[in-house]
């Protein structure tokens, strides 16, 4: 969540035979039923728990095609975890961003949307500062130390960001049947171009069959919009919100997966 999965969507789209709409969310759905695979009497017969598998993976293909009929590779973009695999044997892209930028854009995102969220029940203070930022949308311009002030808020989303990127590293190990491409946010950012055609050739269709990369496509926003869900866009946008204090809460939690995804060299950042 909020490492661009709506901008790669749409840079795939910008080929002429993907269709890759919508968050479907069907990894609940795929957990329930792996639930019932393992403790129904009924599925005990391994070849009636591979047919039935096969049958609901069936029924998602259909509900694609009916979105979008005439592309030739469909896909989806629900921010989540590889694992569990909706679909078996396809291809996966799964975008890696630097934790700290997506630290900043989940608070933003919680501000703009604190309805789903109990974190404003749970800590008054940030209930206050939302209705600052309700009132006015540059509230955290004017006050950038205040964004990442609760300890609660940044580490659990820092423990949420570590966890998906190990879990989707051990998804790998146990399935290297399965072809996955990773991208950073960052490499797509630096080399829009470049990274798109790798990501086409991996998707096998031709990367001459595309759009250019203009408008919504192009990296980042022309202007920030701390009201809008795509907000700035941009690499580094961290250092102009994190204090010591952040920066002492995320080493203890998210430090080390920083250094292994290359966005430092040590912890002394």
């Amino acid at each position: 969540m909020k490492s661009g999965t709506n901008w790669l969507s749409g840079l795939l789209n910008s080929h002429r035979d993907i269709g890759c709409y919508g968050e479907y969310h069907w990894q609940s759905m795929v957990e329930d039923i792996e639930s019932k695979f393992a403790t129904l009497p009924i599925y005990k017969d391994l070849n009636y728990r591979q047919k039935s598998r096969v049958v609901f993976e069936d029924m998602i293909k259909q509900s694609l095609v009916l979105i979008d009929p005439k592309s030739s590779v469909l896909g989806e973009r629900t921010p989540t975890t590889l694992a569990p695999f909706v679909l078996t044997g396809v291809p996966h892209i799964s975008i890696i961003r630097d934790g700290r930028d997506v630290l900043v854009s989940r608070a933003f995102h919680l501000h703009n949307e604190p309805e789903v969220h109990q974190l404003f029940d749970r800590i008054p203070e940030m209930a206050e500062q939302n209705r600052q930022f309700l009132e006015d949308p540059w509230f955290f311009k004017k006050n950038p130390e205040k964004l990442l002030a609760h300890e609660t808020m940044v580490r659990e989303s820092v423990c949420g960001w570590r966890d998906h990127l190990e879990q989707d590293r051990q998804t790998c190990k146990r399935h290297p049947e399965v072809p996955v491409r990773f991208v950073h946010y960052e490499a797509l950012h630096q080399d829009t171009e470049k990274y798109r055609r790798e990501l086409f050739e991996f998707l096998d269709v031709d990367p001459n069959r595309c759009t250019a990369i203009e408008g919504e496509l192009k990296a980042g926003l022309p202007e920030e919009n701390p009201r809008e869900f795509l907000r700035k866009g941009q690499v580094g946008d961290w250092k102009n919100y994190f204090t010591d204090e952040t920066k002492n809460w995320f080493k203890e939690i998210g430090g080390e997966e920083l250094v292994l995804q290359g966005y430092e060299d040590s912890m002394d950042w």
